[in-house]
């Protein structure tokens, strides 16, 4: 990050024109044909339990329950592995880089999508997260599996965002009570994904 030019963008002004530039990117990144190793999920199956805060067992059961399947094939394309607003430096309200590149590899599209709407989804809402995956569709003329969808989002258990506020700093006050409820309405409207 050093070397790049270019700031950590978490409070934009413009939030609809911010996250339209993060999936213009992304496109850009999965159209960019590249070789690397496989890509490898990062879901840890046997840490999975519905969660003791949830007022909704059932949505996490059949989340469970849908990636217990095997993941549906899907074109191949390099990935970030890690793409989020932590990892993409803005200069003058346009993307300047993106950083952290040792997840790079090759595989669905879907691991960075859902990665994506499950850091949105996070630190701002369901709704940013949806208009996020709305916008990539839309640009790239892919469209996102369901089963992609749940897998991203279920990194969110055990215990996700302990460290978030110290990665956010000053930039951002991170709204913990909240998190769950807005994981879960994305959850839920990745379900409803035929």
């Amino acid at each position: 990050m050093s070397y790049v030019e270019g700031h950590v963008e978490l409070t934009p002004r413009d939030r609809d024109a911010w996250v339209r530039r993060m999936a213009s990117m992304l496109v850009r990144i999965h159209d960019t044909p590249i070789e690397a190793p496989a890509a490898e999920s990062w879901l840890d199956r046997e840490r999975l339990v519905v969660p003791e805060w949830t007022k909704r067992p059932d949505l996490w059961r059949e989340a469970f329950s849908v990636i217990e399947e095997s993941p549906p094939p899907s074109p191949a394309c390099f990935v970030h592995h890690d793409y989020q607003q932590f990892n993409l430096l803005w200069r003058r309200g346009e993307v300047a880089g993106v950083v952290d590149w040792v997840w790079g590899s090759v595989g669905s599209p879907g691991i960075d999508v859902s990665h994506a709407r499950l850091n949105l989804s996070v630190l701002y809402s369901s709704e940013l997260a949806q208009q996020f995956l709305d916008l990539y569709e839309s640009m790239s003329g892919r469209i996102v599996e369901r089963w992609w969808d749940v897998e991203g989002l279920l990194k969110y258990l055990p215990g996700w965002g302990g460290f978030l506020q110290q990665q956010a700093g000053r930039r951002l006050t991170v709204d913990f009570e909240g998190m769950h409820e807005r994981v879960e309405s994305t959850l839920r409207s990745a379900l409803l994904r035929h």
